[in-house]
């Protein structure tokens, strides 16, 4: 309330009490944020269409695939049309423009110095079955260390930490991921095949390959898969990797086996994580407030003391 003070013809001193405006409040801000979160959304997927129409005819397909088995082996109830939805289904409508093109620059950036060694197509004296052999190897390693390092690093840990705020989570959860995040992840992964002269196609399998991959693994499925979960990354796995756990912080990085050979495997018997997510003030959703986080003061603060691996 605000007093007012007023004389009186007779002298006498009056005072009027008047309601105080009312404080303004955030209220609409989700509001707001559930505009530009559904605008943005909007924008990118006429992008999309325009750009990559046949992805975006993919990405139908695997909803019509991913939700019914989501839906009938569920590992947690949860909504389909869940909250950050929208921000996940764009970053996989426009990240991949971003990434390939950010990898393609990292990878020439990382060859620099031994550039010469593409010169020589070592990859060409080997016969077919060992250059696809060692190609499995050097991709399994390299995409192990590439995202063992986004963990290591504080400041790729700032970009990384985009994927990890993800605590719902399902197949679309898999597609949140910082540009400059999957360029770099990337760019580790193939650049032992582009300094011994694989060629292109190798290079866009090996993409198609970790782009099943992790739609997979990042499934809201509580199926275990015998004996194939300690091949390839099951739910089960990767699910391990995202948990709130303590004893489960930095594992998981990649195939199981490699993961067992560098002592960062986690599964443990008859248990499943109690939570996802992490401490790091990321932004829940809005595309464009997950690109700008990195760069923020809340990311340098957070990424001081992320615990690397």
């Amino acid at each position: 309330m605000i007093a007012f003070t007023s004389l009186r013809l007779d002298g006498a001193m009056t005072s009027t009490a008047t309601a105080a405006p009312a404080p303004t409040t955030d209220e609409d801000a989700p509001s707001r944020q559930a505009l530009i979160t559904g605008l943005t959304f909007v924008a990118t997927l006429v992008i999309a269409l325009l750009l990559r129409g046949t992805a975006v005819v993919g990405i139908g397909v695997l909803f019509l695939l991913f939700v019914p088995l989501e839906k009938l082996f569920a590992f947690r109830k949860q909504k389909v049309f869940r909250r950050g939805l929208l921000t996940d289904l764009t970053h996989i409508l426009v990240n991949g423009l971003f990434s390939a093109a950010g990898a393609i620059v990292l990878v020439v950036l990382f060859a620099l110095p031994l550039i010469w060694m593409r010169g020589f197509e070592l990859v060409g004296y080997l016969p077919t079955e060992a250059a696809i052999v060692l190609a499995v190897v050097l991709v399994v390693f390299g995409n192990y260390w590439g995202h063992r390092l986004t963990h290591r690093v504080p400041f790729l840990w700032r970009f990384h930490a985009v994927h990890h705020s993800i605590e719902q989570m399902d197949w679309v959860a898999s597609g949140r991921l910082h540009p400059f995040d999957q360029s770099f992840t990337q760019a580790v992964t193939i650049l032992p095949l582009f300094l011994l002269g694989y060629g292109g196609g190798v290079f866009a399998g090996v993409a198609v390959f970790i782009t099943l991959l992790a739609l997979f693994q990042h499934a809201n499925v509580r199926l275990r898969f015998p004996v194939v979960r300690w091949i390839i990354n099951t739910p089960e796995w990767h699910h391990w990797h995202h948990a709130i756990d303590a004893p489960a912080t930095d594992k998981n990085f990649g195939l199981p086996i490699v993961d067992r050979i560098f002592g960062t495997a986690y599964l443990p018997k008859g248990e499943r994580p109690t939570g996802f997510g992490i401490h790091d003030p990321v932004p829940e959703v809005g595309y464009l407030r997950h690109l700008a986080y990195p760069f923020t003061k809340a990311a340098r603060a957070g990424a001081s003391v992320t615990s690397p691996a």
